[in-house]
């Protein structure tokens, strides 16, 4: 499952979360540090990781 990062737009906490596609689309996320519902996602740079040699 992909690994979204996030930031609470009123403490300014960053956090992650891992999310099925489901859970993605749902929105039904809060900062861990002050509940807040008012949450920013971040683009970040991803890598693909397989279990194929090559």
């Amino acid at each position: 499952m992909p690994t979204y990062s996030f930031q609470c737009k009123k403490c300014g906490k960053r956090f992650q979360e891992i999310l099925s596609f489901r859970e993605f689309e749902e929105g039904k996320r809060k900062c861990p540090k002050c509940g807040s519902g008012s949450i920013a996602q971040l683009l970040e740079s991803f890598y693909a990781k397989t279990s194929k040699k090559s």
